[in-house]
């Protein structure tokens, strides 16, 4: 008997992703790794004077926790469908709710970004 079988190389592989966005996301939120935030780290030194930094971390950690509790989801919602506790098309909705939940929390940061964490 396998203790991982070979479906479950995915979902281990998802949620070592998952850990790396949750060590980033701990590692944003301390109002380090500003040189990982796209669009930031290119900006000239008066744009960038222009932002409070740790806001601007901050936000970019909370998309990280979230993609890293979706991410979570999705690796256990795999799993069920490994085992046939879940048929492929019944994650479908939880597929979609992802992209949503994903995409709304990068609207909600950039504007965040935008208009709070201008100084």
């Amino acid at each position: 008997m396998q203790i991982v079988g070979e479906f479950m190389v995915v979902e281990i592989i998802i949620l070592i992703v998952a850990l790396l966005f949750l060590v980033l996301s701990v590692f944003l939120f301390n109002g380090k790794g500003k040189w990982l935030i796209a669009g930031y780290n290119t900006a000239s030194k008066e744009e960038q004077k222009k932002y409070d930094e740790k806001k601007i971390t901050k936000a970019a950690g909370f998309i990280c926790i979230i993609c890293s509790f979706l991410l979570c989801i999705m690796a256990y919602l795999g799993y069920r469908v490994d085992s046939g506790l879940m048929s492929e098309e019944a994650m479908l909705p939880f597929a979609l709710i992802y992209v949503v939940v994903i995409l709304i929390s990068i609207v909600v940061a950039i504007k965040y970004m935008n208009t709070k964490a201008k100084k």
